[in-house]
């Protein structure tokens, strides 16, 4: 049976991403019953883009010489490699992150087929920071790689400039970050309920401050979690937990009467999942206030804002929430209308399929 006109005329997108599995083709079925790629990707099917995944590395020789070749080489080979035959075939290539372009980048670079010719568009967390302050030979590899690049995909507005220092601002599409608001939902915790809660375990988290504020606040408790010996000597009110599951990180936000994101000010948006699954889960949130978070923040409607690096200014705008309890069913009952109407994966994805659909 031949494939509907629909399909048939959708824009052929191979990934180059890490995942567990993504369905496509004749095999397409509803989202209940995928296996996602990472921020949900696979979305990109609902939204008129035929995307074709790479299998993810499963043998044990195959994983242990694609490992000792990207540790050797520091470029992530494997998938670009086996890409190569369906490359051929695509009318546009999607990169998910930033490694996953290199070889691509470097392959067009050198007018080496097929990556020469299909369209290149890369979602870009961490290259504007790096941009800003990496080393001068960082720069200049990620700008040769960005020169072989056709769009990138970034989560904020503010980046732009920062490409735009390499010359590459005409590049930039911004498009809303997401998350899974059918996964992150409001509802009664199965838990003990937590005053303050906090996660994360990337470079963004400025616990540092946190801990200031713990200090100011003795009357208050707060749960981290994060890595063991992230924070080294928490004051007596912080009980610090490590990573959870993917269940539980949902429980604890539910559980907890304030969920803060305190972060550094990065060139990226860094904290933006843990903001908006807490607000998913309609609970009152308040995250650093920072260019690249802008976006995302509501100050007093859908979400609170804490100051950079102001222990005093965070210890303030925590003791006002905990206080009040009103505000924060308030503030999360707006957050939660704030996530369904523009923070959601598939909203992610219809702003990416329109750019696919535009270098396609």
């Amino acid at each position: 049976m031949s494939a509907p006109a629909s399909e048939a005329l959708a824009p052929r997108v191979l990934g180059l991403f890490d995942h567990e599995g993504v369905r496509r083709g004749q095999d397409r079925q509803p989202v209940s019953g995928r296996v996602s790629g990472p921020y949900r990707v696979d979305l990109l099917m609902d939204e008129g883009i035929d995307l074709v995944p790479l299998a993810p590395a499963t043998g044990r020789l195959h994983r242990k010489l694609r490992d000792v070749v990207e540790h050797r080489t520091g470029v992530r080979v494997d998938l670009a490699l086996r890409g190569l035959p369906r490359a051929a075939r695509a009318d546009a290539v999607l990169c998910m992150l930033e490694d996953k372009a290199v070889l691509p980048a470097a392959l067009r670079r050198r007018r080496i087929p097929p990556y020469r010719s299909a369209p290149l568009a890369v979602v870009s967390c961490w290259w504007a920071e790096e941009i800003l302050h990496g080393s001068p030979e960082q720069r200049d590899r990620i700008a040769r790689t960005v020169a072989q690049v056709d769009r990138i995909l970034v989560f904020s507005r503010n980046q732009v400039e920062a490409f735009g220092t390499i010359g590459a601002a005409g590049k930039v599409v911004p498009i809303p970050f997401g998350v899974d608001e059918e996964w992150y939902t409001p509802a009664a915790p199965r838990r003990a309920r937590m005053q303050v809660a906090a996660m994360g375990i990337d470079r963004g988290r400025d616990f540092e401050t946190l801990m200031a504020a713990a200090r100011l606040t003795p009357e208050i408790r707060y749960d981290v979690f994060t890595q063991p010996g992230r924070i080294p000597s928490p004051p007596g009110n912080v009980t610090l937990h490590p990573p959870t599951s993917m269940e539980d990180h949902r429980e604890n936000l539910r559980a907890a009467d304030l969920v803060v994101v305190p972060t550094h000010d990065l060139a990226y948006p860094t904290g933006q999942s843990v903001l908006l699954e807490a607000m998913a889960c309609g609970r009152c949130t308040a995250v650093t206030r920072t260019a690249a978070m802008d976006e995302y923040i509501d100050d007093g409607r859908t979400n609170l804002a804490l100051p950079l690096h102001d222990a005093a200014g965070v210890a303030a705008v925590v003791r006002r929430a905990c206080a009040d309890a009103l505000l924060r069913s308030r503030i999360g009952e707006e957050a939660r209308a704030e996530v369904e109407e523009r923070f959601t994966f598939r909203g992610t994805w219809r702003a990416a399929a329109a750019v696919l659909r535009g270098i396609a």
